[in-house]
């Protein structure tokens, strides 16, 4: 039952933090809304890493496993090639509109996902959420892994659906590469993540 309750706390952490995150105004100082936005996902990321402790379940923090970051870095090349190059080549904007370059915000977006984005929603979704859940039907992992990744795709609903279907899918590879790759650990997952959302961001420079 406390695992039960914990995880229903938790939900309604995130979505708390996440509501106020979209709906607090912004400012006109982009260095303000940056520290702002990056302090609201670093307490949705304490909030999970609390829920973990509080549930009994381990991060597996293995930063010595060196092949995790070439395995999170194959994921982000293919999901980015996939999802981003492909798609622009044929004239399907998925990875958004053409943006100039700006050496500012190109070094603010590159520090923003690889240390928040990816670190944030990882140790929250394929960390806590599928653990939870993998707990819950330890003989059905492949849907835990489908649950989280839908509550990932949820997360993002307050942008759009198709921003919905688009991280459900990259949920559901996250995902299952985290729980059936041996030697792919948080900080590979999150590698993979972070610099997946980058590269979506260095394609729309490029097209």
């Amino acid at each position: 039952m406390k695992k039960y309750i914990i995880l229903v706390i938790e939900t309604i952490v995130v979505i708390g933090l996440l509501c106020l995150a979209k709906f607090l105004p912004s400012t006109s100082n982009k260095a303000l809304n940056l520290v702002i936005n990056t302090s609201i996902n670093y307490m949705m990321g304490i909030s999970a890493i609390i829920a973990l402790k509080l549930s009994g379940l381990k991060i597996d923090f293995e930063w010595k496993n060196y092949k995790q970051y070439l395995i999170g870095l194959c994921i982000a090349l293919c999901l980015a090639l996939v999802l981003g190059v492909i798609p622009q080549l044929f004239g399907v904007r998925l990875a958004g509109p053409h943006q100039e370059f700006n050496i500012s915000y190109f070094l603010s977006e590159f520090f923003y996902l690889l240390l928040v984005i990816g670190p944030v929603e990882e140790i929250i979704f394929r960390v806590y959420y599928q653990k939870a859940f993998v707990s819950i039907l330890p003989k059905y992992r492949w849907l835990a892994v489908i649950i989280s990744a839908t509550l990932f795709g949820l997360f993002h609903i307050l942008n759009s659906w198709i921003n919905v279907l688009f991280a459900f899918i990259i949920g559901l590879v996250l995902g299952f590469a985290k729980e059936y790759i041996k030697d792919l650990h948080y900080p590979g997952i999150t590698l993979a993540h972070g610099l997946y959302d980058f590269l979506l961001y260095v394609v729309t420079l490029i097209f």
